[in-house]
């Protein structure tokens, strides 16, 4: 019973590793036929204006390889409880772990590939945010500095009148209240502005931490891969190649 189980558990995974291979090799494909549309831009190009339709979509596919890699690394930790249980013998061991130590190598090169444009995707957003807060708040900003410069010039240029001591000292301490009335206004604006900047400035801080976090997740992850699964991949794995993305 206990080795039908096994059995069953390593035919699963087999079969979810030969769905989502399916799901690359499409996603491949359509790549290439989009490759020639770009031959004419720079290599190191990326276009940040993507709509929401092709971020979502990357959002997806890191899901779906998290999904691939979760069942991988399941299948690998119930191939060696069977062969510690000694319900496999050593050549079916090793041939297992072969297979899926490489298939968990090239899950880890995409997932790897894949975050990197979300990250770019999600980083350009909050940084073209951010710039259109500030843009937006500094021309408030002058625009009520300009008003409150013209309302100045006119009440200097305004022909004198002959007015008492009383009337003269009342009139200036009006217009010293209104000067501090809106320079207090535009203090507050702009400790609202501070306050805005701070906020996204923390956005980004809680993003870096959370992917310092899942790089932590993943070295975990990592760590419970058998040595020579770990070798195995070590040596078969490729340098990261240039990101290339276009329209």
């Amino acid at each position: 019973m206990d080795l039908l189980i096994a059995s069953f558990s390593i035919g699963l995974g087999a079969i979810a590793s030969f769905v989502f291979d399916l799901t690359r090799m499409k996603a491949k494909v359509k790549g290439k036929k989009n490759k020639n549309k770009k031959n004419q831009k720079d290599e190191n190009y990326f276009d940040a204006n993507k709509n929401n339709s092709d971020f979502q979509m990357m959002k997806n596919e890191l899901d779906s390889l998290e999904i691939e890699r979760t069942i991988i690394s399941s299948s690998i930790r119930k191939i060696h409880e069977t062969f510690r249980e000694g319900k496999l013998n050593k050549l079916e061991f090793d041939r297992l772990m072969i297979k899926y130590s490489d298939d968990l190598r090239k899950c880890d090169e995409e997932i790897e590939e894949t975050r990197s444009v979300v990250d770019l995707y999600e980083l350009s957003s909050v940084k073209n945010n951010l710039v259109s807060i500030i843009e937006n708040k500094i021309k408030l900003i002058d625009n009520r500095l300009n008003e409150i410069s013209n309302k100045n010039i006119k009440m200097l240029t305004k022909q004198p009148t002959y007015v008492t001591g009383s009337q003269s000292y009342e009139q200036s301490s009006l217009n010293r209240g209104n000067l501090d009335n809106s320079l207090s206004i535009e203090a507050e604006k702009i400790k609202k502005l501070e306050s805005e900047i701070t906020e996204a400035l923390k956005k980004l801080d809680n993003y870096e931490s959370t992917k310092l976090s899942q790089a932590g997740k993943n070295e975990m992850l990592e760590n419970d891969r058998p040595i020579s699964g770990r070798l195995n991949g070590s040596n078969k794995k490729d340098p990261l190649r240039n990101l290339k993305l276009s329209n």
